[in-house]
């Protein structure tokens, strides 16, 4: 692989019993935010205008990390964003940003002022070196999980989107990625933190019920479900948290899902995947050291998702209201 380097508990507790959906809705604009969250999203092939990495900020700084994955078939633009504000005593909270093209175009000056105005986390965008919001050959390959006879999963639609290299993905992040992106920063290890959407949240599950003590805070939005035969469910019955450090999960899903951007599973309404997300969260939430919930996304269809659910993590880990 080659790496080319340009350049005390204070963690929030999910929003136990209250909605994060409805928080929202008490904040200025929110309706108007929602409104504009049932538009048709951006066109996904169009290279991405400048963000904030490009126009800077006031509050953050970027430094970039470009790595080959070990058979040189994958090619990662990793981003941090590091805040200017000066870190808590026992370190920055990291989080792990998942399709980091796409999560940083979703963000701009305003949403880092807001994070600088709570407390900041660094941010961790694990992109793919590319000017569009997806690489969709590589992404399948990092964030799927692989059949257990470990053979390549082929999309018949398109035979270079292969599938079940998570394992090797959380390999790279455990063993390279992790420590080149916190180099030098004040760190909470004790605090990590990942976010995915779509196959990046089936990777966070993944990882959450195979590798649980990769990360400390797991975000899972709109994961693929049904891939591989509900793989990653029969995964969540084998699962147990291993650590005395407290951890949690928020599932996240669109009830419009299959409306308009369906079908994103194989059978069943937005209704029936919705309530199979929050038996899973019910299902972990009965961990000793663990908490879990759910959180239905409302009028969100599996593009707009994305960024709401970025939004609602972001607010979680920094005590920030994003919109």
């Amino acid at each position: 692989m080659i790496l080319h380097p340009d350049h005390d508990d204070t963690r929030r507790r999910l929003l136990k019993g209250a909605s994060a959906t409805a928080l929202l809705s008490l904040l200025p604009g929110a309706l108007l935010a929602r409104s504009a969250d049932a538009r048709p999203g951006p066109d996904f092939n169009e290279p991405l205008p400048p963000g904030i990495v490009e126009k800077g900020s006031s509050v953050y700084d970027f430094r970039v990390h470009r790595l080959t994955s070990p058979d040189g078939q994958r090619h990662y633009h990793i981003t941090v964003a590091i805040p200017k504000k000066a870190a808590p005593e026992a370190g920055y909270t990291p989080i792990y940003l998942l399709d980091g093209n796409a999560a940083l175009a979703t963000l701009d000056e305003q949403h880092l002022q807001a994070m600088d105005n709570a407390t900041p986390p660094v941010l961790i965008a694990l992109g793919y070196d590319t000017d569009q919001r997806f690489d969709v050959v590589a992404r399948q390959w990092d964030y799927t999980p692989k059949r257990a006879e470990q053979a390549p999963i082929i999309n018949d639609r398109d035979p270079r989107r292969r599938g079940g290299g998570a394992d090797d993905f959380i390999t790279l992040l455990n063993d390279t990625l992790m420590a080149e992106a916190e180099r030098d920063l004040p760190i909470n290890t004790s605090q990590r933190a990942i976010w995915g959407h779509s196959f990046g949240g089936l990777f966070v599950l993944h990882a959450l019920f195979t590798r649980p003590s990769l990360f400390d805070h797991w975000y899972a939005a709109s994961p693929t479900l049904h891939w591989n035969g509900y793989q990653v469910v029969a995964e969540a019955g084998r699962f147990q948290w291993p650590s005395d450090q407290p951890g949690s999960a928020l599932l996240m899903r669109g009830d419009a899902e299959l409306k308009r951007h369906g079908p994103y599973s194989n059978g069943g309404s937005d209704k029936e995947i919705n309530d199979q997300m929050q038996n899973l969260a019910q299902q972990m939430d009965r961990l000793p050291g663990f908490e879990a919930r759910f959180e239905v996304l409302e009028g969100m269809g599996h593009g707009a998702a994305l960024a709401r659910s970025l939004k609602l993590t972001l607010s979680d880990i920094s005590g920030a209201a994003l919109i």
